[in-house]
């Protein structure tokens, strides 16, 4: 078997991996959410959400940086040489060391002033947001930490750990859940005080593997002038992207706890859970084959390159089209069938969420192999000027004291844009790319597919969603609809034939963990 063969083998079973993997984590999610909502009640939900959504907003921070230490650590591996591979490592935990310390002393002091002085919380309420503040601290302190570790991981592509990892991680919130109705304490602080344990045991498991199989992960704590300087512009730029990316979901989350309260902050969470549930597939799709991006760069291979760029960004696209199409067009049914009562524009924010969803998915393949060379200064400029301005809309509507439906229409467009020029950057200035081949490979068939995927599916929504019974029905049209759409008129003849011969062996595979 060809080395590109083999690799391209790799790649589809990391994401069937992955997949088995978010099946059951989305699941898992869905269910204890419905199950926290009703523990805590809307008002709870809604500070935890905002309070304790740090945590899972910082969480992208801590993945940007795992991806940072992946990022050299695939170049590395590209290039087979040991040596340097564990001077990356030891480097890349100092530096994470440093920005703990200039982290927690940042939320110990700003951040918890506004905690306790700006955000709107019942008074009743402010000693619990206080300790989901500080358990949310110290997650995020520890997630910094391990962030090379995870780094390790995804570049040795041992998804298959990653996979049982997360699986371990959503099981024991599960149990989490289970004890949060039972036990006589403070609802909302006991579920972040658990949660805490849940994910320091999970980190540690992941410390203890990654001792033990990799040797670049026994490298103490070491400072090479070099290397630093590397990482540390790397960094800097990954770390200014993740806080925008913050900036753009959880301080928008902080202007709708300014002018709408905590109610609303619920009607974001619910949304957003179903954002995280629906997009996490093509999101996990994207870790399968980031290393195999970064190393092709490295290898100087264009054509595979071009190839993993443009065929991952068509098949993120319609895994996550055929999820969500169903989803955005039975959004009220999906949300009754799964909480019951749900606050007023969950609905439509979580629609806005999956249309801003599918644009993104788009850029993942970009922005990996924007990675994979390294300059990140123009791309992440132009990302935050777009997010500040988000921020501007947001604050305006909010004085104005409209619909915050116009803050995520607004936030639709912006981001759209950003990701336009993304992809100019990076294909066009950086790789020298031509963007009118990347129109016929990508763009066209995408928006083809999407097209008659969505026609008959609107048509019967607009026709027959009247009854719960209907509308259940038009979403399992709807998903069959798309998912033929996309078989016949999104792949190409050799993509079908993969499917049709090797998915059957790879799944057997998958389900039972086989390397």
């Amino acid at each position: 078997m060809s080395a590109i063969s083999e690799n391209n083998r790799k790649i589809v079973k990391n994401t069937l991996a992955l997949y088995f993997r978010q099946i059951i984590t989305m699941a898992v999610a869905l269910f204890t959410s419905r199950i926290v909502l009703q523990a805590l009640g809307v008002t709870d939900y809604g500070i935890n959400n905002v309070v304790g959504g740090v945590v899972a907003m910082l969480s992208f921070m801590t993945s940007a940086l795992s991806g940072t230490t992946q990022r050299f650590l695939s170049v590395e591996l590209g290039k087979n040489d040991l040596v340097r591979l564990k001077q990356i490592f030891a480097n890349a935990l100092s530096l994470h060391v440093i920005l703990i310390f200039l982290t927690v002393i940042i939320a110990e002091t700003a951040g918890l002033w506004f905690l306790q002085n700006k955000l709107v919380i019942p008074q009743e309420r402010v000693a619990a947001a206080f300790w989901v503040y500080q358990f949310s601290v110290i997650l995020f302190a520890a997630g910094i930490f391990f962030a090379p570790f995870e780094g390790a991981i995804r570049a040795r592509e041992r998804f298959d750990f990653y996979a049982k990892m997360s699986i371990f991680d959503v099981v024991m919130k599960l149990v989490t859940v289970y004890l949060l109705v039972v036990l006589p304490y403070d609802k909302l602080a006991a579920l972040a005080f658990m949660w805490l344990c849940v994910g320091l045991i999970g980190k540690i498991i992941v410390y203890v593997y990654c001792h033990r199989n990799f040797e670049e992960c026994r490298a103490g704590l070491s400072w090479t002038k070099d290397s630093v300087r590397q990482l540390l512009g790397y960094n800097a730029y990954t770390v200014i992207g993740s806080i925008s990316y913050i900036i753009r979901f959880q301080v928008l989350n902080i202007i709708l706890n300014l002018y709408y309260g905590p109610v609303m902050n619920a009607a974001q969470g619910i949304a957003n859970t179903v954002y995280m549930a629906v997009s996490s597939f093509s999101d996990n799709a994207a870790l399968a084959t980031q290393p195999q991006i970064v190393m092709s760069y490295a290898q100087n291979d264009r054509q595979r390159l071009w190839s993993l760029i443009t065929k991952s960004s068509r098949i993120y696209f319609y895994v996550l089209l055929i999820l969500a199409l169903p989803v955005i067009l039975e959004i009220d049914t999906a949300l009754y069938i799964w909480l019951g009562d749900y606050a007023e524009y969950a609905p439509v924010f979580a629609q806005l969420f999956l249309l801003e969803a599918l644009q993104r998915v788009l850029w993942l393949p970009i922005m990996t192999a924007n990675s994979a060379v390294g300059k990140l200064g123009a791309v992440t400029v132009s990302s935050i000027v777009c997010r500040l301005f988000i921020l501007v809309c947001a604050v305006y509507v909010g004085l104005r004291g409209l619909s915050p439906v116009y803050i995520y229409a607004a936030a639709l467009v912006l981001q759209g844009i950003a990701y336009l020029i993304s992809l100019i950057i990076v294909l066009k200035m950086q790789l020298c790319f031509s963007i009118r081949r990347y129109l016929a490979d990508v763009v066209w068939p995408v928006a083809i597919t999407a097209l008659i995927s969505a026609s008959l599916p609107v048509a019967a929504h607009c026709l027959f969603s009247k009854t719960l019974l209907s509308s259940c029905g038009v979403g399992i049209f709807s998903l069959a609809w798309c998912a033929a759409a996309v078989f016949c008129v999104g792949l190409n003849r050799n993509e079908r034939q993969m499917v049709i011969n090797k998915l059957p062996l790879i799944l057997r595979q998958i389900v039972f963990f086989k390397r």
